[in-house]
């Protein structure tokens, strides 16, 4: 396949994959967040009473909040394309589904917990998009409200670009994701080819994802106003170590008192 040459006739991310989402890489990934997420909640001891997911996709997560939990949930995805396919796996459910960048969140009221699953954030890739969506979560967070995300770590070391590809068969179409990790600028571009039949060229979406420090993460939860419970190697949900490729961050909204005070709930 001409890479190369597809990219420049590339299809909107997720116009098409989305419907192969849950297939290739949707669900996979939500049964090791489900259970990350069970136990970070016993853990932190966590409780709430509304949630919302941001970066939703095809709702699995959101859907599993209002099924498990019994609790209202809001999903937020920019993709119209991932949201109708959540509106299906979110039929008769109380999941409301919004569509919105999260980097100019704004909720119909302030939640008890905001999710982020998935690489949702690496994919701001702009100079200030992390602060700007950390600032939106913290400002759609009831007081002592808790936001849990995971993020792909900057942990590979410089020098030349490095690749590799996955391979899914769904039905009679063939994904194939080209994944280059480009160093000098911190960028994950990831590449979907869907081959199918009925078509004589592969369909191509492109992909951006930017990947953080430890320290840039941490300066813009604390800039937003975010006191940090944990950061857990999502793998294992071990304190993360310098450099781990993933990690769970677990966050929360300060506590304010009535004279204006803050305190941390620590």
């Amino acid at each position: 396949m001409d890479i190369a040459g597809s990219i420049a006739d590339s299809a909107r991310p997720y116009s098409h994959l989305a419907t192969n989402y849950d297939a290739t890489v949707g669900f996979p990934f939500f049964l090791k967040t489900r259970g990350a997420f069970e136990e970070l909640v016993r853990r932190y001891g966590i409780s709430f009473r509304t949630a919302a997911d941001i970066g939703c996709g095809t709702g699995l997560f959101a859907r599993y909040l209002n099924r498990s939990w019994g609790v209202p949930v809001i999903g937020v995805d920019q993709s119209q394309d991932m949201l109708r396919v959540a509106s299906r796996n979110c039929r008769g459910l109380r999941v409301c589904l919004l569509k919105q960048d999260i980097r100019s969140l704004r909720l119909p009221n302030p939640v008890d917990l905001i999710t982020c699953n998935f690489d949702t954030l690496n994919h701001l890739v702009g100079d200030g998009d992390l602060l700007r969506t950390f600032r939106n979560v913290h400002e759609n967070l009831r007081p002592g409200g808790y936001f849990i995300f995971d993020m792909v770590m900057q942990c590979q070391p410089p020098g030349r670009p490095r690749r590799f590809v996955q391979r899914f068969h769904i039905a009679r179409r063939i994904v194939l994701q080209h994944v280059r990790w480009e160093p000098t600028r911190k960028i994950i571009s990831i590449v979907v080819s869907i081959r199918s039949p009925e078509r004589r060229r592969p369909i191509v979406e492109v992909h951006r994802e930017r990947a953080y420090s430890a320290r840039e993460i941490g300066d813009a939860l604390h800039e937003a106003g975010f006191l940090i419970r944990g950061i857990h190697e999502a793998g294992t949900l071990g304190m993360a170590k310098q450099c781990s490729p993933r990690i769970i961050v677990v966050a929360r909204k300060k506590v304010f008192e009535r004279k204006g005070r803050s305190r941390g709930l620590d």
